[in-house]
């Protein structure tokens, strides 16, 4: 029977009915003939709350981090070192990874772990994304328009073999290529870290025929604050990986779409003009508030921009930029 381990890191700020709300969807995952152990990996710095008392209580595994080292980088380290033998190795055929917003598909696993198996080169799987709370204001709606683009660019890149980067880390992982290795708790992206890195070794992340939902900014400052930090990871990847890219066994069609992918969102305000037709697209999928949305890209495109303007400066005077909490909605 394969082995799968789910590890679900928990921020400090993260309520305790997001937690309870989560438990209830991943109980409702299929995981037919896999052994699966579930772990809610919690930073409490101030010693154990009653988010571990809950969890306790109903016997759902939990690790405490005493302090917020590495952010969710570091708990998910924390997390595979609880599972890792004296010679690297993890007890685990598969490692899935979500946030506590997630809300997968009941068939989110069985579908990733059929879709990595059906290509040696595969390392993580996950589905096309969706926003859970698109109900909680203007912005939560614009960013659920925005996933619907991201999922149009995750089918056509997989149909091309493009380059691929689930935010978060979010699906399974093929536990092999976390054997002797970490997250890299150093960058500002580790999850688009190691995804560059799986790509620069010949590896890649793959599509699975699921979907996993998860919670969007609900506020300007929060979606400002979270894009300077994707900014500034794609900056750093940028300046890392250039020469590694160009050097990797890797096709060309997947370095071109890697470039395009750390750079198109620094100009991202070219796209105005097709935005207006990716419009018709949001119509096609039966999409509600059409109208608002599409010119809640249009502002979205431009913000992307002027956050990638920001952390270029933010770059230049060597400012770090910083993780900040999200508010969450009860869903």
């Amino acid at each position: 029977m394969e082995k799968v381990c789910v590890m679900i890191p928990v921020a400090p700020f993260e309520p305790l009915s997001i937690i309870q709300k989560s438990v209830d969807s991943l109980k409702q995952l299929d995981t037919s003939g896999l052994g699966v152990n579930i772990t809610y990996i919690i930073d409490c710095p101030d010693g154990p709350d009653h988010r571990t008392r809950y969890l306790k209580s109903g016997n759902i595994g939990y690790l405490a981090r005493f302090d917020t080292r590495g952010r969710r980088g570091g708990a998910i380290n924390d997390g595979l070192d609880a599972i890792r033998g004296p010679d690297g190795i993890l007890d685990a055929d598969y490692i899935a990874l979500f946030d506590v917003d997630s809300r997968p598909e009941p068939d989110f696993i069985l579908k990733c772990i059929d879709a990595l198996k059906m290509d040696a080169n595969a390392v993580i799987a996950s589905g096309t994304r969706y926003i859970t709370n698109q109900d909680s204001g203007w912005v939560a709606r614009i960013i659920a328009a925005e996933y619907s683009f991201f999922a149009d660019v995750y089918r056509l890149y997989e149909r091309f073999d493009g380059f691929k980067q689930f935010n978060g880390l979010i699906g399974v992982i093929d536990a092999r290529a976390l054997d002797g290795t970490s997250l890299n708790e150093d960058v500002y992206c580790e999850d688009l870290e190691f995804t560059q890195r799986m790509y620069i070794s010949g590896k890649k992340p793959v599509l699975a025929e699921t979907k996993v939902g998860e919670q969007g900014p609900t506020s300007l400052k929060e979606l400002y604050n979270q894009r300077i930090r994707w900014m500034s990871g794609a900056l750093e990847g940028v300046e890392e990986n250039m020469v590694r890219f160009y050097s990797a066994p890797i096709p060309v069609n997947q370095k071109l779409a890697w470039f395009t992918s750390m750079t198109l969102p620094f100009v991202a305000f070219l796209l105005t003009p097709i935005v207006p037709v990716y419009g018709l697209r949001l119509w096609s999928k039966g999409q509600d508030r059409v109208l608002f949305k599409t010119v809640g890209l249009v502002f979205h495109v431009w913000l992307i921009s002027f956050c990638g303007v920001q952390a270029i400066l933010n770059r230049i005077r060597r400012k770090k930029t910083g993780w900040t909490d999200t508010s969450r909605s009860d869903i």
